[in-house]
This record gives C-alpha cells, sequence and structure tokens, in this order.
C-alpha cells in the first residue's frame, strides 16, 4: 500500500494511564447562613443605593454655581 491509499484507522479514546496526584477537585459546600447574609448585604446595599439616588433629586449638599 501506498501513503495514499492507506485505511483510516478509528479514532479511540483511551483510559488515562494513572490518576490525577491531587485527587478530585471538590467544592466546598455553601452553608445557610453565609448565602442569607451576602443576600442581607446585597440587599442593604441596593437599599443605599436607592436612598443616595433619591436624595439626591430631592436636593444636593453640593453648591452649584449658577451662571
Amino acid at each position: 500500500m501506498t501513503a495514499q491509499h492507506k485505511e483510516e484507522q478509528p479514532d479511540v479514546q483511551q483510559a488515562p494511564e494513572g490518576t490525577d496526584p491531587l485527587g478530585p477537585i471538590t467544592l466546598p459546600a455553601r452553608s445557610k447562613i453565609g448565602a442569607r447574609a451576602m443576600a442581607l448585604v446585597g440587599t442593604v446595599g441596593l437599599s443605599a443605593f436607592a436612598a443616595a439616588v433619591a436624595a439626591s433629586d430631592l436636593g444636593s449638599t453640593w453648591p452649584t454655581i449658577e451662571a
């Protein structure tokens, strides 16, 4: 046979020869307390931002120069 007419070999997935020396990757479980604390922080932060926007619409504490 020549190189132009060789039969194609099917792609066979080889199993890894060894295992990962570090072991499987495991993510830490989130606690319900931590999730609730982060939700509270987000809610308070958004509320503070909304209050700041509302306060800036009512009146600013920065002096403005009228031309």
